[in-house]
């Protein structure tokens, strides 16, 4: 009888995807941000996403100069996220073209945007962003 041999098996296991969750109100609501994050890692949780992080911050979505979003770039910048977790775009940003900008930054970098109301995804904001350069003449 032959000698078992050592056989070594590889398996390829996919990874769940990485998803950082953002949520963002201007006024003074504990409520109101709870509910959000609540929200955010309930389909987190339903879709079998791995949350890497959660930012949640009381600040004015008015300009893109915020320690939220400062946050969000440096894991992006980390690779730390596959995907960022939004109820809706106007969390990230009230000025559409600075938030498709920065929507478009982070595809840039391997991370998509997904909101829960389903108002924005990376192929959009490319499309978008290409119907603005193109109005402005080339310059973003």
């Amino acid at each position: 009888m032959d000698k078992p041999r050592n056989v070594a098996v590889y398996m390829r296991v996919a990874r769940a995807p990485r998803v950082w969750i953002y949520c963002r109100v201007a006024a003074p609501d504990a409520f109101a941000l709870r509910t959000q994050q609540e929200e955010l890692m309930a389909f987190a949780k339903e879709n079998h996403y791995e949350v890497m992080g959660c930012t949640a911050k009381q600040e004015t979505g008015t300009t893109m100069v915020r320690s939220g979003l400062a946050e969000i770039t440096n894991a992006a910048l980390r690779g730390e996220m596959d995907i960022l977790l939004v109820l809706n775009a106007t969390r990230l940003g009230r000025d559409i073209w600075r938030t498709l900008e920065y929507v478009g930054w982070l595809g840039e970098h391997n991370v998509e945007v997904v909101c829960l109301n389903g108002e924005l995804s990376n192929r959009e904001v490319g499309r978008l962003l290409r119907t603005k350069q193109a109005m402005q003449g080339g310059a973003i």
